[in-house]
Order: C-alpha cells, then sequence, then structure tokens
C-alpha cells in the first residue's frame, strides 16, 4: 500500500490528469456497490468481494443498517484505452480521486460536503425504481455546485429477473428515465437563467456601468448551459452508462459501435450515433434507416445489437440452472463465440449464475467502463475551475473600502483559483467542508498518542501547494478581508497532510492544487468547516447548500452528576466531527442535540455514547420544535408602568407563501438589510439579490393565487411598509410602519417607524399624513425627533422579543404581521415646558418599559387573534405493494399524515404514495410502517415546510350544536393542538392549567371489590 500512495501522490502534480468526483444516488440504488468495483480495479480488494464488501462503509452501523453515513474519499490510478481530448500519443495515467457519499435524506448534509470537493458527478439510478426523492435532491446540488454529472443506469438485471421485461420495455423504460433525468436538469438551469436575466434587468445602467464584467459572464454562462439544458445526459456523448454493479459488468454503447462497425460495413462514429433512439438496421439494404423506413417492422438497434445479446445470456443462465436446455445457445457457446477469456473452473461451475457473472465480467467489465466515461467526460480541475469560481468564492460584502494593494492582492486569490494555478508565489487557498473523527490506528504513521480518536479536515486544495509547514491562515465564513483583525483569521502552521485511502490515512509533505486532503492538527481551529489561505487578504469560500434543516432535538444528560465532565467534552466533540449537528444549551440547563431526522439523531447519540463522551446517558424522548401564528386579526394594548406611553398592536397573518419565500432567503435578506444599515457597503455585491427574491415571492403568489382572492398588489403594499422582520432581524414575521397618535383616539400625528426593509427592497417610502399637528397636552413629546428615535428603538426591540417566543409556548412566531401605533396619556392641565419626568426612580429605566410594553402588547394581541400552532411538515414518500396498502393507510392515518398523491409504477405492482406527515408524529414510523406491513412498504422523510395546526388550542363550545358534539366543556375528543402546547410547556417548566382532580367528592380505590 505504502508503494501505491507514494505512486498516487507523485501523480497528484500533473493537473490536467485529476478527476475528482463523487458518487451521488438515492439510497440503495448502489453507490458502495458501485464504488467497490471502482477499487477492485486497482487490487486494494478482491474483485470476487467487489459489491459484497462495501469497502467504503467501514463504520459498524454502516455495515449494519447497510446504508452509507458519512463521505469518504479514495485515490485511484487509471490508464484510458484512448488518449483524452484526442490525439495519436500514448494514453497518460489519470488519478482519480473518488468520494462516496451517502444517500439516505438524513445525511444530505455529507452530500453538500463531497459535492463542494468535486468536479464532476456519477448520479446512479435505479432502471426500476426511478427518480426518487433524494435523486431530484442530488441533482439539484450537483447544479447548484456546478458539477458536470455523468449518469449510469444501474441495476439492469432487475429488468430482466424480477421485472420479466423484454428488450424492447426494457429500453422504453430507459428512454423514458433518460427524457425525466434531462427534464429535472432543463427545469433547474431554466430557472437559474430566468432568476440572473431578471436580476440583470433589475439592476441600474450605473451599476451595469460599474460591474459590467461579473453580470455579462455569469448570463453567459447561463446561456450556454440553457442552450445544452435539453440533453444534459446523451447515450451518443458518453456520458450514460448501463451497469449491474453488483454483478460486476457495465457497458456504453461505443464498445458496442467499434465491435459491431466492421460487420455491419460502417464506421464506428456513424453506429455510435445510431445505437440510441428511432434507428433500425435494413437487412435488406444493410443500411441504418430512420422510423418512417422501418414501418414498425424492425427492432431499434439498441435493442438489437445490445440487449437482445444480453437478455440471452440470463435466459440460458435461467434455462440451464432449472436443469432444461436454453433454446439458443447455451452460456459456454455464447462465451466461445464472444471469444472471451474465462477460466475453466468459472464455465464448468455448477452454479449457472456464478458463470453468468464470469462471462458478463470478461466480456463487459465494469470499471473500465465506467473509469473511461470519467476520463473523457468529466472534466480536470483546471477545466473546470472558471465555471464554479463564482460558486467556490463570491465576491465578498465588504464594510470598508480596501486600498489599491489589498484589493490586487484580493482580486489574485481569486484569480489564482478561476485557474487552478500552481506556479511558484500564487496564492493558496484550501477548503475544509468538514472535519473527520478518525481512529488513531487508522493514520499511518502517526506517533503513539493516548488519543483513541484524532480529527482530520476532509478538503481540497484549490490553487497553489499547500506544504507541510507553511504557515497559513484559518479564515471563516464570516470573514471580512477590509477587517482582517476581527478574530475570523487564525495564523496556523501546516503540521500534518495526509492522503485519503477509503478509512486509511497516508502521511505525504504537500499536496498542489486540484486534489483531494486531509489536514491534521486543526481541531483548535475549525469547528466545522473553513477557508485556509496563505495570506490573510483572501475572500471565505462560499457557504454549502444543506437541503433540509435539524428539526428534531433530544436532551443527553449523564446518569451520574460526575460524568457532566466527560459528557461536555464529549457534546463538544461531536459537534466537531459532523457537519449538521447542532450542540446546544436551553435556558433550562438541558444540553439539546439537534439532527436532521430520526437515523441522525440515533447515530448521534451512540457515537456520543461509545466514541466521544464514553458515559452513560439519559436520553429524553425528542423534542419537537414548533412556530406560533394567527389566523384573524387581534388588537391589544400595553402601557408603560409609569403610565406616560401606551403602546397599541394589531396582529395578522401573512399571506401563506410570505414566510415560506423569508424563511428560503434569509441568507440573502441578511446581505440586503447589512447593505441599507452601513452606506460605507458597496451595494452592487448585494443589487442582484433583492430583484431575485421579489421573484420568488411573485412566483410563488402565482402558484396560490385565485380569481377575486384579495391578494393582487400584496406583495407591494407589504414590503413597501415593512419596517423590521424578526425575530433574528430576517424572520419570517413583518413589522409594518405605524402611527403616534394624539391620545387614545386622536389622529395621527406622524409615521411610527421607517420603511428600513423596504427601503433596502427599493420601494419609496411615502411620508404619512398627519391629521393632528402635534400634541400639545400629551405626557410624551412626539414632536421631539430624539424622544421618538428612542421609542422606535426600544419598539423595534420588543417586537424582536415577542417574535422569538410567543404566548402560547414560547415558540417563535410564524407568519404574523404586527402594527405598532403610540400614543401617550392626555393631560389637560399640563404646561408646555412642565417636565413630569418618566419616573425612572420608581419603574426603572423608561426605554426598559418601551420594550416590555412592546412585546406584552404583541403577546396579547396573538392571543386575540385566535393563535395556532404551526408544525413542521415531512414529505412522506412510500413505496408499498398492493397487498401492504391497506396497513400503510391505517398507519398514516394514526399518525394526522395528508395524503397527496397515490401512484402505481408503471410495469409493476408497485404503489407509491406522497404524503405531508407531522414531525411530531414521525418517531418510529419507519419501524411501525414496517411492521404493519410485514416489511412490505418503505418511506422516505425529507423535510418540506410549516404548516398550521387548523385547530383552536383554546376551543370551548358555545353553540347547542357544538355542546352536542363535543360536550359542555369541550373534552369530548381530544384537543391536539392544545395536548401539543401543554406538553411543550410541561417540557420548559412553563405554567400549565390542567385539572387535577376531577371530581374531588369521590372516593377512588385501586382494587374494585365484588
Amino acid at each position: 500500500m505504502e508503494k501505491a500512495v507514494e505512486r498516487l501522490a507523485g501523480m497528484q502534480k500533473y493537473r490536467e490528469n485529476v478527476r475528482n468526483i463523487c458518487v451521488l444516488a438515492h439510497v440503495d440504488h448502489g453507490k458502495t456497490t458501485l464504488s467497490d468495483g471502482l477499487i477492485a480495479h486497482n487490487g486494494f480488494i478482491s474483485q470476487k468481494l467487489a459489491g459484497k464488501l462495501r469497502f467504503m462503509d467501514f463504520l459498524d452501523d454502516e455495515q449494519r443498517r447497510g446504508i452509507t453515513m458519512k463521505s469518504a474519499a479514495i485515490s485511484l490510478l487509471y490508464t484510458p484505452k484512448l488518449p483524452v481530448g484526442g490525439g495519436e500519443n500514448a494514453p497518460e495515467p489519470l488519478l482519480i480521486n473518488l468520494i462516496d457519499s451517502p444517500g439516505h435524506v438524513d445525511f444530505c448534509s455529507e452530500v453538500s460536503t463531497a459535492a463542494r470537493l468535486s468536479d464532476g458527478g456519477l448520479v446512479v439510478v435505479d432502471v426500476v425504481e426511478g427518480i426518487c426523492v433524494q435523486t431530484h435532491a442530488v441533482l439539484r446540488q450537483a447544479f447548484e455546485e456546478r458539477l458536470a454529472p455523468c449518469l449510469v443506469f444501474n441495476k439492469l438485471d432487475r429488468l430482466i429477473i424480477e421485472m420479466g421485461y423484454t428488450p424492447q420495455e426494457a429500453y422504453e423504460r430507459m428512454r423514458n428515465l433518460l427524457y425525466e433525468i434531462n427534464g429535472v436538469m432543463s427545469a433547474f438551469v431554466s430557472e437559474k437563467f430566468i432568476s440572473q436575466a431578471d436580476a440583470l434587468l433589475a439592476t441600474s445602467s450605473e451599476a451595469r456601468d460599474d460591474d459590467r464584467d461579473e453580470p455579462e459572464v455569469e448570463l453567459e454562462d447561463a446561456v450556454t448551459e440553457a442552450e445544452h439544458s435539453d440533453a444534459a445526459f446523451c447515450v451518443d456523448r458518453g456520458n450514460v452508462a448501463f451497469a449491474c454493479a453488483a454483478d460486476g459488468w457495465a457497458f456504453r454503447t461505443d464498445a458496442f459501435a467499434d465491435m459491431y462497425a466492421s460487420k455491419l460495413g460502417c464506421s464506428a462514429k456513424a453506429l455510435k450515433k445510431g445505437l440510441w433512439g428511432d434507428w433500425f438496421y435494413h437487412p435488406k439494404s444493410k443500411k441504418i434507416v430512420g422510423k418512417k423506413t422501418a414501418a414498425g417492422k424492425l427492432k431499434p438497434l439498441f435493442v438489437q445489437l445490445v440487449l437482445d445479446p444480453i437478455w440471452k445470456l440470463y435466459h440460458a443462465a435461467e434455462a440451464e440452472k432449472h436443469g432444461y436446455p436454453p433454446e439458443g445457445k447455451g452460456l459456454n457457446e455464447m462465451a466461445s463465440s464472444l471469444k472471451l477469456d474465462v477460466e475453466e473452473k468459472d464455465l464448468a461451475s455448477t452454479d449457472r449464475k456464478h458463470t453468468l457473472n464470469a462471462i458478463l465480467k470478461a466480456w463487459l467489465p465494469l470499471s473500465p467502463t465506467i473509469l473511461e466515461m470519467v476520463a473523457h467526460s468529466l472534466p480536470s480541475p483546471v477545466q473546470s475551475a472558471p465555471h464554479r469560481v463564482f460558486r467556490l468564492m463570491p465576491t465578498p460584502t465588504l464594510k470598508e473600502e480596501l486600498t489599491p494593494a489589498a484589493a490586487k492582492e484580493l482580486a489574485s486569490a481569486r484569480e489564482a483559483l478561476a485557474s487552478c494555478d500552481t506556479t511558484p508565489g500564487c496564492p493558496t487557498t484550501a477548503y475544509i467542508s468538514k472535519m473527520l473523527a478518525v481512529p488513531a490506528s487508522a493514520v499511518h504513521g502517526m506517533p503513539p498518542t493516548s488519543k483513541e480518536t484524532v480529527f482530520m479536515g476532509f478538503g481540497r486544495v484549490y490553487s497553489g501547494t499547500l506544504k507541510v509547514g507553511d504557515v497559513a491562515y484559518v479564515i471563516n465564513e464570516s470573514y471580512d478581508p477590509s477587517a482582517p483583525e476581527d478574530g475570523a483569521c487564525q495564523e496556523i502552521v501546516i503540521e500534518e497532510l495526509y492522503l485519503m485511502m477509503g478509512r486509511g490515512m497516508f502521511k505525504v509533505d504537500e499536496v498542489p492544487a486540484g486534489n483531494i486532503l486531509a489536514v491534521g492538527g486543526l481541531d483548535k481551529y475549525v469547528l466545522k468547516s473553513a477557508t485556509i489561505a496563505s495570506a490573510r487578504m483572501c475572500a471565505p469560500m462560499g457557504m454549502m447548500m444543506f437541503q433540509v434543516a435539524p428539526i428534531v432535538k433530544v436532551a443527553v444528560e449523564p446518569e451520574s452528576v460526575a460524568d457532566m465532565p466527560a459528557l461536555l467534552e464529549g457534546l463538544r466533540l461531536l459537534n466537531r466531527s459532523d457537519a449538521f449537528v447542532e450542540v446546544g444549551l436551553m435556558d433550562t440547563g438541558e444540553h439539546v442535540i439537534a439532527a436532521a431526522g430520526e437515523v441522525h439523531l440515533e447515530r448521534c447519540v451512540a457515537d456520543l455514547r461509545e466514541r466521544f463522551a464514553k458515559v452513560e446517558l439519559k436520553v429524553s424522548p425528542p423534542l419537537v420544535s414548533f412556530r406560533e401564528g394567527v389566523s384573524s386579526i387581534g388588537v391589544a394594548e400595553a402601557t408603560t408602568s409609569n403610565g406616560l406611553l401606551t403602546i397599541r398592536a394589531t396582529t395578522r397573518p401573512l399571506p401563506i407563501f410570505f414566510p415560506r419565500v423569508i424563511e428560503d432567503s434569509a441568507e440573502s435578506l441578511k446581505q440586503i438589510l447589512l447593505s441599507a444599515h452601513h452606506n460605507d457597503v458597496d451595494a452592487d455585491a448585494v443589487a442582484a439579490l433583492a430583484p431575485e427574491i421579489m421573484k420568488k415571492l411573485e412566483t410563488s403568489l402565482e402558484a396560490v393565487k385565485v380569481d377575486d382572492d384579495g391578494l393582487d398588489g400584496v406583495i407591494p403594499k407589504a414590503m413597501s411598509t415593512a419596517w423590521a422582520l424578526g425575530p433574528k432581524q430576517v424572520g419570517p414575521n413583518v413589522l409594518s410602519i405605524g402611527k403616534m397618535l394624539d391620545g387614545p383616539g386622536g389622529g395621527a400625528v406622524g409615521a411610527f417607524g421607517k420603511p428600513v426593509v423596504g427601503g433596502a427592497f427599493g420601494f419609496e417610502s411615502t411620508p404619512s399624513s398627519a391629521t393632528s399637528s402635534g400634541s400639545k397636552c400629551g405626557l410624551v413629546n412626539f414632536s421631539d425627533p430624539a424622544t421618538v428615535a428612542a421609542i422606535e428603538g426600544n419598539a423595534l426591540t420588543g417586537f424582536q422579543m415577542a417574535t422569538e417566543r410567543g404566548p402560547l409556548c414560547e415558540e417563535p412566531l410564524f407568519g404574523v404581521n404586527v402594527v405598532l401605533e403610540a400614543f401617550s396619556k392626555i393631560d389637560p392641565d399640563r404646561g408646555e415646558d412642565s417636565d413630569d419626568g418618566a419616573g425612572e426612580d420608581q419603574y426603572g429605566p423608561f426605554s426598559g418599559q418601551v420594550i416590555a410594553a412592546t412585546r406584552e402588547a404583541i403577546r396579547q394581541s396573538v392571543l386575540k387573534a385566535s393563535p395556532r400552532l404551526v408544525e413542521a411538515m415531512y414529505l412522506s414518500v412510500i413505496t408499498t405493494t398492493s397487498e401492504a396498502l391497506g396497513g400503510t393507510y391505517s398507519v398514516l392515518g394514526k399518525r394526522r399524515a395528508k395524503i397527496i398523491s397515490e401512484s402505481i409504477r408503471e410495469g409493476t405492482g408497485v404503489f407509491i404514495i406522497h404524503s405531508y406527515l407531522p414531525v411530531a408524529t414521525s418517531f418510529g414510523f419507519a419501524d411501525e410502517l414496517r411492521h404493519s406491513s410485514s416489511g412490505a412498504s418503505n418511506a422516505q422523510l425529507m423535510l418540506s415546510h410549516w404548516e398550521h395546526l387548523d385547530v383552536d388550542p383554546f376551543f370551548t363550545p358555545k353553540t347547542e350544536e357544538e355542546r352536542e358534539e363535543f360536550g359542555e366543556d369541550g373534552d369530548a375528543g381530544p384537543n391536539i393542538a392544545r395536548k401539543l402546547v401543554d406538553a411543550t410547556r410541561r417540557r420548559k417548566g412553563l405554567k400549565v392549567e390542567e385539572k387535577v382532580v376531577k371530581v374531588a367528592t369521590k372516593q377512588r380505590t385501586m382494587s374494585r371489590k365484588a
């Protein structure tokens, strides 16, 4: 292995001969099995064990569950049959850095880390199951990270053995799948192109003149992609392969074109184009003809020349297995006619499936087929760098203007990344996508240590050369190059560099640009991800895209209080080792772990117990996050403690699409509002973000709009008066401009608030019309700008506090529009020059009183606006059989699921059920589903959206009909919303209104006497 590592490390300097690829697919579509076949090509594992060993799944949990849970990398060597790029020179060997990624939706963060470090991707699709939830997700991930994808149709044997398809039916199935996948990619390209075009058109002409280069390059790139979007995957272009990874065989059409060209008397290049699509071989004219000439009497060339021989092999093996003669030639005869080099013992084996596999491996070997496609269809780091630089290193938002020398240095780092430069003296840039917890025994060359687990940074060098002993800087995502001393940049010395070979880590002295590596000694400086640069003047790399949020939480504590320090250290290590887990401390003092789903949570708790803390733990039932919303209009007032100022809050629900778009655009909103608050920030960097968000709002409005539903003009109306968003300044609640009133029933004397958010989105502020010239008898002087500004600032703080914790169970508000009005107590006897003070000695600072009054007014108005609990919903995709439908629907009904659609997979007896499942009822769902359907049903859950639970938690019967249906006290049926509210309040230690003793006068005994 050491000699192999030396040769692989020596290949890293040839950037044009490097390929960084990741394997992407839905769970159980064959990623790790395919990776096994590629690894066996280099002799790291036996060919006989390929597909069974699952070399990249080296964790016990992965082997036990049969799914991949983390991304792992390995370097392979391959010499193509033909020189890359054509030419007559001998082919040069390629270094292929392969990353195997998970397919389970709970571990999609690992897919993000793998995609960021790759230049291309192998998208694996099960031809029977087709495009699934995670297939769609990984295609979007590949598109967002600007990866060049190749497609592998896997498990072709299922079409023959399991489904019983004829070659013609199998061809139709694969052709339809290819159209569907290309349609998905085309939709991504069109969506991106339209948003970029709108943003460019919305930018002012001055901004276009000032920053003309970048928008034009990005738009040109999008147009080019849009032109080719209808054929992202094309068989005759060579980026589609057909495989059965478990049996170790695969093919592309070019192999058959070379085989049949001389027999049919045509060129291999022409035949390659005809081996997919409506092209047929006419035996009389000995020409390749189109559909019209074939007149439905001929088979497509792909069926006749490619699929028919494979089907004959499988049918012959099936016949010989059962002891009756095959219809045509036997397996041994076909192997002889194909002139294959198959060992005699394999041909004579009594296990005809083994003989079939040996023949197919010799005829259509898996590894050369896939690796040849990687060599010719996927780009090198030098080729992919110009297309990915906008995603990898976006233009930073600077708070201060840079000096010309600093600006030149900052630009040079980006230029080096865009060209994958490795010349001496060029800026070095690397990115750590996650921290790996590696057993010390797997690190070769490491001196003996007391630690059982060491942390490595899993990353890639994008420019320059990273060497042991170099001085570098660790830059986090919030780093601003114009303020390098803000603590977001730390100087380090590179101590250890490793080449990753699955579980094993092998030391190297240097790693040039374009290669994947592991960096040791970063556990004190990097929490989850970071940029490593050779100079301080370098922009941080762009944030990775995660498709879900950590929604499932549990509280953990040690069995013994003496083990608390070990638990705290274990939580720190767990937080560092997982790119997606969140570890926090609640107000109640509980330590909480938040994960993406139930399987991810189980993995995190097991790691904490067995690897990091190594203590016995108590784990609470899952803690589910909720939100609070309103369904009508509510008005409430609250007065400051000194009685001088009254705040009136009016709350109403926002349109349903508003909060969803705001939550999805949180990062963009941060940049827009930062640009609005800091006048010295260069607004050109964020000029395109506002039109993009407005486009999303308009698109979402069109999706839910119905004729005469009153939604016309709702977006400009809401945005033009928007003062602030909350909680945390970018939340899904809007504070609109209100009024300052001349007394409780008086007219408006001015606007209460400023359209900060509306101004940031380009809406002009309309001055409020005052009906009064100002109150002369109010105890608070609204004509004083300093007083008004202080009250507005305090009211804004109160709004943020109120939206952070709602009145039902102190969960954040969701989709609430708040309008505040302020008026002062009227005192007719007060003179103009009198000053009564604010009573601060008795009631505390007046600012605190305004904050408390605002918060209380909003909370009370929410309670008066028919409050509703808002719960997170999973999109559940269930595959089941007709026999298990009853049990499946029974489980869904018990868990309050909403059925969206039910369809049957064409040509099979498999049903696909799409439904929305509340996260609160999802725990144990997969196990119960398997139990009730005897293992026939399988579910995939993905976080979808937040939805109002349309049950009033304070419902009491009022009409005669309601009393008959729900009882006198409304307790005839369970109030689901009230149960969830009470459970959440009880968990948080809040007051719960419930009857402890229901019948005080009646004696109750534990036993019943005869």
